[in-house]
C-alpha cells in the first residue's frame, strides 16, 4: 500500500471504532441540558412588541395646503381675480352713492310737494338742511306723518261718498216703495 492513499477497508474501520466511542460515551453519561442565553431573546421579543404597539397607534396625519407662485398662470389668475375686486368694490360704492342720492331726491320731492308750493330760498334752505342727519330724519317724519294724513283723508272721504251713494240708493228705494202703496 502506498501512504498516499488510503484504503477505504481503513477508513470504514475507523468510522465504526469512532462510533463505538461515541454510543459508550452517551450511554456512561446523562445527557446534561443546555444552558441557552434568553437574555437576547427576551430583548427581541420586547423589542417586536414595542413595535407591534407602535404599529396599532392611530396616526396623526397633517395636510398643509400650499399656494405657490410656480408659474406665471397662477401669478397671473391671482392678480385678475385681485383687479376685479377691486373694480368691483368701486362699482357697488358708486351704485351705493347713487341710490342713497335717489333716496334724498325722492324725499326732497315729497317734501316740497307736501309744502305746496317752493321758491329758491326754500329750495337753497332745503338742500342746506340734507348736509346733516338729523334734519333728514326729521324732514322725513314730517313727510311720513304728512303721507299717513292724507291717507287717512282719502279714506275718510272714500267712505263718506260710499255712505252718500248707499243712502241715495236707500232713499230711491223707499220712494219706489212709497209710490206702490
Amino acid at each position: 500500500m502506498s501512504t498516499n492513499r488510503i484504503d477505504v477497508s481503513t477508513v470504514c474501520e475507523m468510522f465504526e471504532k469512532l462510533s463505538d466511542k461515541l454510543d459508550k460515551q452517551t450511554i456512561d453519561k446523562p445527557v446534561e441540558p443546555v444552558q441557552i442565553d434568553l437574555a437576547a431573546v427576551n430583548a427581541m421579543t420586547e423589542r417586536l412588541e414595542e413595535t407591534i404597539s407602535e404599529v396599532c397607534k392611530p396616526v396623526k396625519v397633517e395636510h398643509h395646503h400650499k399656494i405657490e407662485i410656480a408659474s406665471n398662470w397662477v401669478f397671473l389668475s391671482l392678480v385678475g381675480m385681485g383687479l376685479m375686486i377691486l373694480g368691483l368694490s368701486y362699482y357697488i360704492g358708486n351704485q351705493r352713492q347713487t341710490v342713497t342720492l335717489y333716496k334724498e331726491n325722492d324725499l326732497k320731492y315729497r317734501y316740497i310737494k307736501m309744502q305746496g308750493h317752493t321758491n329758491e330760498d326754500n329750495l337753497y334752505r332745503l338742500e342746506h338742511q340734507f348736509k346733516y342727519n338729523d334734519s333728514i330724519k326729521i324732514i322725513r317724519k314730517q313727510v311720513d306723518k304728512y303721507e299717513e294724513l292724507v291717507r287717512e283723508q282719502i279714506e275718510r272721504q272714500e267712505r263718506s261718498k260710499r255712505n252718500n251713494e248707499e243712502m241715495e240708493k236707500i232713499m230711491k228705494e223707499t220712494e219706489i216703495l212709497k209710490g206702490n202703496n
